[in-house]
């Protein structure tokens, strides 16, 4: 999983979220940085293949998960 901020055209920042089936991690940052043309990223975590799996990635694959508008893991409603 890699964030990358990028600057929007009303001249704010922002940041999207990816998901990168790369197993190298600077090669996974560059992929995410070439998907959005953004200006920095960081890599918040490892995925494993499981959960590539049930995202449909395949090697090599970047998919956009969320963003600073869109968050659908927070925008979730939960009822117990």
């Amino acid at each position: 999983m890699i964030t990358v901020a990028i600057f929007k055209d009303d001249g704010t920042v922002g940041h999207i979220t990816y998901a990168v089936a790369i197993a190298d991690p600077t090669e996974a940052v560059n992929a995410a940085l070439k998907a959005c043309k953004g200006e920095a990223a960081v890599v918040n975590r490892e995925l494993g293949e499981e959960p590539m799996r049930d995202l449909g990635l395949k090697a090599g694959e970047v998919l956009a998960l969320y963003d600073d508008e869109s968050d659908p893991i927070t925008a979730r409603t939960w009822h117990h």
